[in-house]
């Protein structure tokens, strides 16, 4: 059996990591199942302040926990 010392270990760990939660932010945001949408663009006047401060996002997922 190979023996792989920590810093190997960890090295992979997180190589795993970083790959694993890139994938899930690539199938949320960059899905192929919606596509052919129109931009939309807000007009107003250039002096005009936006109309909110913050922006709250929320994502939901077709999972289902009973």
């Amino acid at each position: 059996m190979a023996r792989v010392n920590r810093i190997s270990f960890l090295a992979i760990a997180i190589t795993f990591h970083v790959i694993y939660i890139y994938s899930i932010f690539d199938i949320y945001f960059v899905s192929p199942i919606v596509s052919g949408m129109r931009e939309f663009e807000v007009s107003r006047a250039d002096n005009a302040a936006a109309p909110a401060n913050r922006l709250v996002l929320f994502v939901g997922t077709s999972l289902y926990l009973p």
